[in-house]
């Protein structure tokens, strides 16, 4: 708090307009002292989106209001027609280098019912691409070449950056970073990683079909329960390359009602599947898909297995990670450069690389001492390390130098 001490020159009979002159002169010790406190823009557009979250696939208030911010700026954002959010480029010429930011929150249960949250930080995300993008159209003709913003919903579902790299938005790039906060067990602050080196993840629905019978009478027909019970112990069983971290468990069950005499020839599961590499990820697949045939046939039953979500691990572009990593030394030092981070968590950034497999692709890891941890409806973060993210992002994008 700002205090203000003034000295009254008046005369004895107390001028009106020395007292005006009074009043003038705290107004503008108030404006100044306002000015001193007030949010900046990156704060006010992070403490905007951190208020007003918006579930995957239903972010349309979230990509209006960043579109409305860039478009006061002179900028032309381009919507994506069947989903939310846009891409908008900025700088002379075709865009060589791309941002992304991740639009959607997470729906938690809580008490007081669901609440919708920014647990995973995709305020702080937006935020620092969007400031990024609003400081590079202000170099307007200094920029040396174009820049493309791509504002990708549906992050949390794994599957919103396959549905936006279909539409070719990436594939004329030649370089594509990512931002986004670390746990602070992962990454403490002040530091940053130039590359995060996620996981694969795999989501697989499974269904037994047969028929119901009599628990008097096991032997005329399949229990379903113990068909998934075997396939547990088979899934258990699996062996890959132990030098690349994997797992792979069921995770739900669903067989059999109320009433405890009938043997449930029909169940429900699923699988969550992880893996370190690609190449891992598509062994535990194909290893799946045998265990499910196996004991179709062992047991007589039908056993139909789906993907419901697949998200590729990272491939890491050198070029890319080195360019972030020279902004980082040359915006924090090069005591503030981190390792790679390297995470079991998953993140449909990758799919950008996995369909332009030479688009050099990394993202930037800020240490802001996330705690508990992300997609915790608590989550809090140090938001003061957004702004030298932002400087990184420019320094990345102007040839790696601050």
């Amino acid at each position: 708090m700002v205090q203000i001490h003034l000295e009254a020159h008046r005369d004895v009979d107390g001028d009106r307009g020395d007292r005006a002159d009074d009043r003038r002169r705290i107004r503008s010790a108030q404006l100044t002292s306002t000015a001193v406190h007030a949010p900046t823009r990156l704060e006010r557009i992070r403490d905007h989106l951190a208020a007003h979250p918006e579930p995957s696939w239903s972010e349309h208030r979230t990509s209006g209001y960043l579109a409305a911010l860039l478009t006061q700026a002179g900028l032309k954002p381009r919507p994506f027609a069947e989903f939310p959010g846009f891409t908008v480029d900025v700088g002379p010429g075709e865009p060589q280098i791309g941002l992304r930011a991740d639009l959607d929150a997470l729906a938690h249960r809580t008490e007081a019912g669901t609440a919708v949250v920014h647990s995973c930080g995709h305020d702080a995300n937006m935020a620092v691409v969007t400031e990024t993008v609003l400081r590079l159209a202000e170099l307007g003709d200094r920029l040396p070449h174009g820049v493309r913003a791509i504002y990708q919903p549906a992050e949390e579902q794994g599957n919103g950056a396959a549905a936006v790299a279909n539409l070719g938005v990436a594939d004329d790039l030649d370089l594509l970073f990512g931002v986004h906060l670390r746990p602070g067990s992962e990454l403490p602050s002040p530091r940053f990683t130039p590359a995060i080196s996620h996981g694969s993840c795999c989501f697989v629905r499974g269904a037994i079909t047969g028929r119901d019978h009599h628990g008097a009478r096991p032997h005329l027909g399949v229990n379903a329960i113990e068909v998934v019970a075997e396939f547990t112990g088979m899934v258990a069983a699996l062996r890959v390359d132990p030098q690349i971290p994997s797992s792979a468990k069921l995770t739900s069950v669903r067989a059999g009602g109320d009433n405890l005499n009938v043997i449930p020839g029909s169940a429900a599961f699923g699988l969550d599947l992880r893996a370190q590499s690609n190449e891992a990820m598509a062994r535990l697949r194909e290893e799946i898909t045998r265990i499910g045939a196996a004991l179709e046939l062992r047991h007589g039953v039908e056993i139909r297995l789906s993907e419901e979500d697949y998200v590729p691990a990272a491939v890491i572009g050198d070029r890319a990670e080195r360019r972030l990593s020279t902004a980082i030394r040359a915006v924090a030092g090069a005591e503030a450069v981190a390792p790679r981070s390297v995470t079991s968590g998953s993140d449909d950034f990758h799919f950008y690389t996995l369909r332009r497999p030479q688009l050099q692709a990394a993202m930037l890891g800020i240490g802001a001492d996330a705690t508990p941890g992300l997609h915790d409806p608590e989550m809090r973060y140090d938001a003061s390390r957004l702004e030298p993210a932002v400087q990184i992002l420019l320094a990345a994008c102007l040839d790696g130098t601050a």
